[in-house]
């Protein structure tokens, strides 16, 4: 699934796919496989930069112009996921899904980023506040529709509802079939807004999710 980056915020502020908290079984590239939902390590930044890569060309290509691409390759893109990884601070969790092998060969198949909430410029000042964001949600590509998008956004609702936010928003790019997946899990639409990626007008979504009536 594409993700949750708004389709062109860095880390990202829109999703991709989504899945069910903990082990479960899924078809991967034609095979059966196994796969677990993890706190992400420093180490797993390159493979995650990797999925953040190549669902973005798979999902959002023809969307942003190529200068969107130029802007923010996968060595810049490791460079986010390593700082993010390393964060320890209050109210961020980044996470992943991972196949069920030994460490040494168990690919990242997904992961998912949350963090307090980041309130836009043209919304109130209000919006959002106190409350937890879905910063990026994406899959490797040829692993969508296999629950691994459910279990990871049933982790990030879990480690939410853990640090102590009492709902979750997230950007998603309109039109991107992860749109369909939030609706799906309850989140409900609060807002929009049109960005300009590198002369291209891009539209988005807001929407939010009530974690105190959430299961």
């Amino acid at each position: 699934m594409g993700g949750t980056e708004g389709g062109g915020h860095a880390p990202g502020r829109g999703t991709g796919r989504a899945a069910r908290a903990g082990p479960a079984h899924g078809r991967g590239a034609g095979h059966p496989v196994s796969w677990r939902v993890r706190v992400a390590t420093p180490a797993d930044a390159e493979a995650i930069a990797q999925v953040h890569w190549d669902s973005w060309v798979a999902t959002y290509t023809g969307v942003f112009p190529q200068a969107s691409f130029d802007a923010f390759p996968l060595a810049a893109r490791r460079e986010v996921w390593q700082r993010e990884a390393a964060n320890t601070a209050p109210g961020r969790r980044l996470l992943v899904a991972v196949a069920d092998l030994p460490a040494s060969d168990a690919p990242v198949l997904g992961f998912a980023c949350l963090g307090p909430y980041r309130r836009q410029p043209h919304e109130a000042a209000e919006a959002g506040a106190g409350e937890g964001e879905l910063t990026a949600l994406y899959l490797r590509p040829g692993h969508f529709r296999r629950g691994i998008g459910r279990a990871l956004w049933q982790a990030v609702l879990q480690a939410a509802r853990e640090i102590g936010y009492p709902a979750l928003r997230l950007w998603v790019i309109a039109g991107n079939p992860a749109e369909r997946f939030y609706a799906a899990m309850g989140a409900l639409p609060v807002g929009h807004n049109v960005f300009d990626a590198h002369g291209t007008p891009v539209r988005e979504h807001c929407c939010r999710v009530d974690l105190s009536s959430t299961d």
